[in-house]
């Protein structure tokens, strides 16, 4: 129609960046030595109260992409969102572990992988790790 403006394109190396680049970071931040034992410390450092809400915040992202793209892209978006989500959970397995290995070598600390990975992808498994 005249008048009417075409759908803009978007590029998904930016929308990945957008929507995982906060993640990858409270998992860098887990893996470097020194750093880590200021976000992580054994005495309640910031990054265990953000890194709960990792994955609410990939899944907002997620939803704020598509409710702001052109109706012709959400097709697509909703396929990037499909295969990411299991990739992002699959992905941050090995690298929980990693956070975990640097995290306990360095402090001392005894934190099962499996920990780290659950505050990743559930903010309510927090409360889990208050009960045990």
């Amino acid at each position: 129609m005249v008048g009417e403006t075409p759908p803009t394109s978007f590029r998904f190396s930016t929308l990945a960046a957008q929507v995982y680049g906060f993640p990858a970071y409270m998992v860098l931040v887990g893996v470097i030595p020194i750093v880590n034992a200021f976000f992580y410390s054994s005495h309640g450092g910031i990054g265990w109260l953000v890194l709960p809400f990792t994955f609410p915040y990939v899944l907002v992202r997620l939803g704020i992409a598509l409710w702001r793209s052109h109706p012709s892209n959400r097709r697509r978006l909703g396929r990037f969102a499909t295969l990411s989500i299991p990739g992002y959970i699959a992905l941050t397995a090995p690298l929980s572990w990693a956070a975990t290995y640097s995290i306990n070598s360095w402090l001392g600390t005894s934190l099962h992988w499996t920990q780290f990975w659950a505050l990743m992808l559930l903010p309510v498994s927090l409360l889990g790790l208050l009960f045990q």
